[in-house]
């Protein structure tokens, strides 16, 4: 009898040690109970191959002459865990011979009716308790196919008396013996007591192949649901990297939509060319950096300069929200100024001149929504100028998404022939389909893996 093994390795019952001794002890209540003359009932399981370890599994005895069964924790026996296995106790050329070597191979019970002259009751002989030794024991039988849906090899099975592989050209298997003491002369080969034991035994094979399907079916249930949702959470992980690869797509038209934004404040800049210029506003500020330089000398061991101009530089060549602008600037950009006119003897002016330009830079960035040169952008209709700031001013999410067909109306409508107008508008129409399809994807693939997750 195995417990808690990988299934497809074992070739043995697989039943839970707690259940079975308790299903054991109920079949020795029961068995001592229809017979009087028995005084003590011990179940031993057997397994698995090719050991065919008999354990003793429990064993009760009849508490005087009343139906009160006690139980035996500790018996001076040699099949006491961990047991014997096979090569200890079967049939050998020049060793005593044991009941339990009958049972397990021939698959036949064994009664020992008079145990003075019993060839295998050699042992209790020597030992001088051959009046105690009155029993019979019973193999418990299982088909062979019920236990394993695969057949057994022939070397997974041990080598027999006959030298042959044990249960040669038997359908059953012996996975557990049923021995019972009886009182003295109170047993007889084939009587009532031995057929009663017989039957009883079977019964006992009825329910350990039972609890074994039952361990068997458990296991491979758990198993399949551990290899379910192992392989729901690797789909689930593999769609979720795909539709966060698709997440470019907002990217994407936030990209075209930052074009939008850029020709508008461009038009302002033609339009209105003495306002403030983030673009002109910046290379002044490369400049004065590169005159700060050339006057003063500034050790950059830091690489402040470097990362300053270099900061500068993408300012420069991105048209992002003025919000984001601003952190730009607050966070990358006006530190490292602070920081090298620390270092610096640069007189009072040329200080106060950087701070005034980093200022008029800020200022810059909410140029393009200005109301009151909005206005004078006279050009377009005032209605598609309001929609015009209002859509360029924005960012698409997944909570925006229907904004989308709103920039493709927009560019069909400005009559202005703006850089790349055409090529945005393509772009817009390919990501609006693109963006409008994640959603969607993302609730069917999630719909679906919660329908795979509990089934």
């Amino acid at each position: 009898m195995t417990m808690h093994k990988n299934i497809e390795k074992e070739s043995g019952m697989q039943v839970s040690s707690r259940v079975l001794e308790q299903v054991c002890r109920k079949k020795i209540e029961v068995i001592l109970f229809c017979l009087p003359n028995a005084f003590r009932g011990t179940v031993y399981t057997v397994g698995p191959l090719p050991d065919l370890r008999v354990v003793r599994m429990v064993s009760g005895y009849r508490n005087g002459r009343t139906d009160d069964i006690r139980w035996e924790e500790k018996q001076h026996s040699a099949y006491d865990c961990p047991g014997k296995v096979w090569d200890d106790y079967g049939d050998r050329p020049g060793r005593t011979l044991e009941a339990m070597a009958w049972c397990v191979e021939r698959q036949e019970s064994w009664t020992v009716d008079n145990p003075e002259s019993n060839h295998r009751s050699v042992r209790k002989q020597f030992e001088g308790t051959t009046r105690e030794d009155y029993h019979h024991m019973e193999p418990v039988l299982v088909r062979k196919t019920d236990v394993s849906d695969e057949m057994w090899p022939s070397s997974t099975f041990p080598i027999g008396n006959l030298g042959k592989p044990i249960w040669h050209g038997s359908s059953l298997a012996t996975v557990a013996v049923v021995k019972i003491d009886f009182t003295p002369g109170a047993i007889g080969r084939g009587d009532r007591s031995t057929r009663v034991i017989k039957e009883l035994s079977q019964s006992l094979g009825t329910e350990i192949l039972s609890l074994h399907v039952t361990e068997i079916t458990s296991k491979r249930k758990k198993r399949l649901a551990e290899e379910r949702l192992a392989a729901y959470n690797t789909l689930a992980h593999e769609f979720r990297n795909i539709l966060a690869r698709l997440g470019f797509a907002y990217s994407a038209i936030n990209n075209e939509i930052a074009y939008v934004r850029e020709s508008w404040e461009n038009l302002i800049y033609e339009k209105l060319p003495e306002q403030l210029n983030k673009r002109l506003i910046l290379q002044r500020l490369n400049q004065l950096l590169q005159d700060l330089l050339r006057k003063n000398g500034y050790p950059d061991e830091s690489n402040e300069i470097n990362r300053l101009l270099r900061y500068q530089e993408q300012l420069m060549e991105s048209c992002l929200l003025p919000q984001q602008n601003e952190a730009w600037l607050s966070q990358k950009i006006r530190p490292l100024w602070l920081s090298i006119l620390s270092k610096s003897d640069s007189a009072q002016t040329i200080k106060t001149e950087i701070e005034e330009t980093l200022e008029q830079l800020r200022r810059s960035f909410y140029v393009g929504q200005d109301k009151k040169l909005r206005d004078n952008i006279e050009v377009i209709p005032q209605e598609l100028r309001t929609k015009w700031v209002d859509l360029a001013y924005r960012e698409i999410s997944k909570s925006t998404i229907g904004m989308t067909e709103q920039y493709i109306d927009l560019l069909d409508n400005i009559s202005l022939k703006l850089p790349r107008k055409t090529c945005s508008l393509k772009n817009f129409v390919f990501l609006k389909g693109l963006i409008e399809l994640i959603p969607e994807m993302e609730k069917r693939v999630n719909q679906h893996f919660e329908t795979l997750k509990s089934v």
